[in-house]
């Protein structure tokens, strides 16, 4: 089912293309629809394009074409299934449009995303989405989606054997499933039909051309000391396993709802000059949506990381709760609460609650079961700043932090991020929680701030952002920036 927005930008395209013979760019949509971010228009094109409302080309400047007139047929999308080890299945009340032409005459249908590889050599990715026949029963080496013990769904190949039945993955490196007479299994459908999943509007920008990173289905090598421009899922998804030492993400919170707020300070001491509500298109999904979007960008990054590696999470209570969760289904260990106390924090102009003035801070590890991560203990005990008024030399790091919200006057040199963290926040979780020389990744980059930091520290540094704009800026402030001697004086 399209919403609102999607059938406008539909129209739009549909349009435009008659006339034009051609398809209109991203930024053409984005003024047509007086949205603030290109971000926007880059998610709900996805959007039409797994509906089959729009057409995938190669990665193109005017990447989108009208999808065929043949008839089309809605089918539900019921959310994500494993291919790897069973998981319980993500359910969501979503549509997608399929030809008819390519749909059996009889039967129920619906479709899931697959998660995992176990079934590539059956040419099912991860992230390709299957359009499966509901039926309770199956051949011998037919793709089914098979429901384990009454809540762990898996994709797998079915066979009935003497005595027990064979769940087949089609990945030489994945052991079959063998279910016996006391487990339960139940068949809830077999795979028709997949279809791909293509990864748009991605330019990454490193010292090997775009045409030869988008052609590569993985990293060979992470890409090291990059600013990458695309989505971040996406990207992700190309990195090798455990190949990141560090992760510090400052995800969208969600939180761009309700009024537009400003203040323009004239004389209040503490508080700076011009403050507005960050309200942008990229941080208003509704909560389904943002709660897989967030699922899936941390399933990545616990991929990612070393089992040495550890990763921190910004946010506040719109959305921390969710990382927690997530976490914890995940199987991700939190190793500490931060709360990041601002005393110079936007002012509560309405009167009608407390002044907020602390965002929070998770950091986990993803070691399964062993904490390896890497902490230097010393460096966070011998911590002096003048900036922060709670935290003495040679006295352990608590997890409060005094740290305020405003920039030095180099941090805003090249331009600003609506949602920019300070160079000293970044600085404090670089040094106490990887080493010179690791490798610390951005997956939400915005101007660059993470990356500056490991950069003067010493670290390699890889972000990621979707907004062009703020790719290019964080690339001149990297350019700028040397390696410093120390953090802690």
């Amino acid at each position: 089912m399209l919403t609102k927005r999607q059938k406008e930008i539909l129209d739009f395209v549909e349009s435009y293309s008659q006339k034009k013979g051609y398809s209109p760019s991203f930024e053409e949509i984005r003024k047509r629809l007086k949205l603030a971010s290109v971000s926007t228009i880059h998610f709900h094109i996805s959007k039409l394009k797994e509906g089959g409302f729009l057409g995938k080309t190669e990665n193109k400047a005017r990447a989108i074409i009208v999808a065929s007139k043949d008839p089309m047929v809605k089918i539900p999308f019921l959310g994500t299934i494993a291919a790897g080890e069973p998981i319980e299945a993500i359910r969501q009340n979503e549509f997608i449009a399929v030809s008819k032409n390519i749909l059996p005459s009889t039967g129920n249908l619906y479709a899931l995303r697959v998660i995992g590889d176990s079934m590539v050599d059956e040419n099912i990715k991860n992230g390709d989405v299957v359009l499966v026949k509901q039926q309770d029963t199956a051949e011998n080496g037919e793709r089914v989606v098979a429901l384990i013990d009454n809540h762990e769904a898996t994709l797998k190949k079915f066979y009935q054997e003497r005595g027990h039945i064979r769940l087949q993955p089609a990945n030489k490196t994945f052991e079959p499933i063998i279910i016996r007479k006391d487990r339960d299994i139940k068949i809830q459908g077999v795979v028709l039909d997949v279809i791909r999943n293509l990864d748009s509007n991605v330019d990454v920008e490193t010292q090997q051309s775009p045409q030869q990173i988008q052609s590569a289905k993985v990293f060979d090598e992470v890409p090291i000391n990059s600013v990458l421009h695309g989505d971040t899922i996406s990207l992700l998804r190309r990195f090798p396993d455990k190949s990141v030492d560090l992760v510090l993400a400052d995800p969208p919170y969600n939180l761009s709802k309700g009024n537009n707020i400003n203040f323009q300070n004239k004389g209040l001491k503490g508080f700076g000059g011009k403050w507005n509500k960050v309200m942008e298109d990229w941080d208003n999904l509704p909560f389904v949506d943002y709660m897989n979007f967030t699922y899936e960008w941390l399933k990545e990054v616990k991929r990612v990381l070393k089992p040495t590696g550890s990763v921190w999470v910004f946010g506040t209570y719109h959305n921390i709760g969710l990382i927690n969760t997530i976490f914890q289904i995940l199987e991700v260990e939190i190793i500490n609460e931060v709360v990041w106390y601002k005393r110079n924090a936007f002012p509560n102009l309405a009167g009608r609650r407390l002044t907020a003035s602390h965002e929070t801070l998770l950091w986990a590890h993803a070691g399964n079961g062993k904490r390896n991560y890497y902490f230097d203990y010393h460096a966070s005990k011998e911590f002096s700043e003048d900036s922060d008024r709670l935290k003495e030399r040679g006295r352990q790091m608590r997890t409060v932090w005094d740290i305020p919200n405003n920039k030095e006057r180099e941090e805003l040199r090249f331009g600003k991020h609506p949602t920019q963290k300070p160079l000293r926040v970044c600085r404090r979780i670089v040094k106490i929680s990887s080493k010179p020389g690791d490798v610390v990744l951005a997956p939400f980059a915005g101007v660059g701030s993470e990356c500056v930091a490991a950069k003067e520290l010493g670290r390699r540094y890889i972000g990621i952002e979707l907004e062009k704009e703020y790719v290019d800026i964080a690339k001149k402030r990297l350019s700028a920036t040397n390696e410093i001697k120390t953090l802690f004086n």
